[in-house]
């Protein structure tokens, strides 16, 4: 289904109608907004027809998953952008996707959205009898967007701050396999923020960009900031997370060393008596000790002192 809001000149009011009633000419006042979230292929490709769409804009305007990017044709504009769906960052199942074809008239948005307050948020809300630029909804768009991440990145920085905390006096694998999940969606989102943060930049470099002729410079680098901004906040969550990740792994390697120490010290102290043990358990008859009446006394001593003085020498290099 095509949901189309209508902005009639005449009446100075918005109207839902329906999309065969669209004027074939729209007038230099008219505004014209074209949901196109519950559209069926059929009723997508019929736009796409309706206003001339370019082929290379339409085919990566109807993807369901595309990197974001802006490119624009003399009449329509292509911005798609990648918002953050899930509630937090223990899992990331898929990201939403906004497209956008927009003109000075006209805005078509095709959102894929698993979460339904995102959604909500990133459906326009036309006020009565005002007719707003195109660029404003697109602008409005872009915010909500960058507000997905933000919103999430704000809460993370106290789940970090607790999480560390854990790990300094109770680390444990559970909680390891948790960081890691956490690096792994922040890998993953920051992908989607440099997407997005470098058509920003690029606008802000560029003096033909089509983004200076649609928006404003302040805009533009409001725009900028903001993703550049979210972007350094996962590279820095991200780097926190690994360093935890480094510690949990010293400081196991540090206690598997001290018990690994222990251990072989114990082998090296008993490894003479085993040596003096299985020197005189052999089967020969000629053992020269065997016929003396304190050999085994004499052999108990050599082994007391063998290993007493083993000791005494670790605790001399400072081993124990």
């Amino acid at each position: 289904m095509i949901l189309l809001n209508y902005f009639e000149p005449e009446t100075q009011s918005w109207q839902q109608i329906n999309f065969a009633k669209l004027p074939a000419q729209l007038s230099a006042d008219a505004r014209v907004w074209l949901n196109l979230n519950e559209a069926t292929i059929d009723e997508l490709q019929q736009v796409l027809r309706r206003f001339a769409i370019a082929p290379t804009l339409a085919e990566d305007f109807s993807r369901q998953r595309h990197p974001p990017k802006l490119e624009t044709q003399p009449d329509f504009s292509l911005l798609i952008m990648r918002g953050y769906a899930d509630p937090d960052f223990s899992e990331y199942s898929s990201s939403a996707q906004v497209n956008l074809l927009y003109s000075k008239q006209v805005l078509i948005s095709l959102v894929h959205c698993h979460s339904t307050a995102l959604l909500e948020q990133l459906t326009l809300k036309i006020a009565a009898g005002q007719s707003q630029a195109v660029t404003d909804w697109v602008k409005q768009l872009i915010l909500t967007v960058s507000g997905s991440y933000l919103e999430k990145l704000i809460a993370f920085e106290d789940v970090l701050s607790e999480l560390e905390d854990n790990m300094l006096q109770r680390g444990n694998d559970e909680q390891m396999a948790m960081m890691m999940r956490y690096r792994s969606v922040l890998r993953k989102i920051n992908r989607n923020l440099a997407y997005q943060k470098d058509i920003f930049a690029d606008a802000l470099y560029e003096e033909q960009n089509p983004l200076l002729q649609q928006f404003t410079a302040p805009d533009v680098r409001d725009f900028y900031e903001k993703f550049e901004r979210l972007h350094s906040m996962t590279d820095l969550y991200y780097d926190q997370l690994s360093d935890l990740v480094e510690g949990y792994m010293s400081t196991t390697s540090h206690q598997i060393n001290e018990r690994m120490k222990v251990l072989t010290m114990v082998s090296t102290i008993f490894i003479p008596l085993t040596f003096i043990a299985g020197l005189y358990g052999m089967n020969f008859v000629n053992i020269p000790e065997l016929a003396n009446p304190h050999g085994y006394f004499y052999a108990l001593l050599a082994m007391a002192l063998l290993g007493i003085g083993g000791l005494f020498w670790f605790k001399f290099k400072n081993w124990w």
